[in-house]
């Protein structure tokens, strides 16, 4: 296998899929490489299933199978489950090439709490179970809204209500995209910090826009794992 050179300018961790193979019914491998700042040996496999994960993945859903250092290589295990729907959505548009970006654990897959501003979220239907998991560990100094785009409205029915936390959603096609028109006319300052998961092309608006504010990496924590133009392309 021909290893590709790693992503020049790069700073944040991310995972170029190299292949993509069924090694049992159930289970979707994927071979990538490790593309990380620094010296890639103070990786291991352990380290890599740590900053996989995000809200509301579950680690039983993957195994970091193997990890060589000194190229890179990783391959990763995916169990084929659907009570992960923003995995299940990201291993249905994965194919070789596709670049992931992976946060640091216990950080960069939360909001940036720590930062004392108020904390904006975005997500699709297939984040809602992450926006779940992230207002269940809400902390109570933290004050925020929440808009969430998703045809079913006994999922928002069912999340956490939190203190200073006002939850907004569109359950009908509006003939425009609701995430990224609200992000777009909310005032982005140094007041807030922004989170948002979902479908690729929606989320690389929002994080346009938020750049486009003046906000930095650490409250920009937008992150899109699947795409709608390859699940058509598929269909």
């Amino acid at each position: 296998m021909e290893v590709p050179d790693p992503l020049v300018g790069s700073t944040a961790p991310s995972m170029l899929a190299l292949a993509i193979t069924r090694p049992r019914p159930g289970v979707l491998r994927v071979t990538s490489m490790l593309d990380v700042s620094g010296d890639r040996s103070e990786w291991d496999a352990a380290t890599i299933a740590d900053w996989l994960q995000f809200p509301g993945v579950s680690p039983f859903d993957f195994r970091v199978r193997r990890f060589d250092a000194e190229r890179g290589i990783v391959d990763i295990d995916f169990v084929l489950a659907t009570r992960n729907v923003m995995l299940q959505a990201w291993l249905e548009t994965i194919e070789v090439g596709s670049r992931t970006r992976i946060a640091e654990p216990g950080t960069g897959h939360l909001p940036n709490f720590a930062s004392g501003r108020r904390v904006l979220m975005f997500a699709d239907e297939s984040a809602v179970v992450a926006v779940h998991a992230i207002l269940e560990k809400w902390p109570a100094s933290a004050h925020g809204m929440v808009w969430i785009d998703t045809p079913s409205a006994a999922a928002v029915a069912e999340l956490p209500v939190v203190d200073g936390v006002g939850v907004f959603s569109f359950h009908v096609d509006m003939g425009f995209d609701p995430l990224v028109t609200v992000a777009r006319r909310i005032d982005l300052n140094q007041t807030t910090t922004v989170w948002a998961a979902g479908e690729r092309t929606r989320m690389d608006s929002i994080r346009a826009t938020c750049h486009a504010a003046g906000l930095g990496e650490d409250d920009t924590r937008v992150f899109g794992y699947w795409s709608d133009e390859v699940v058509r392309q598929r269909g």
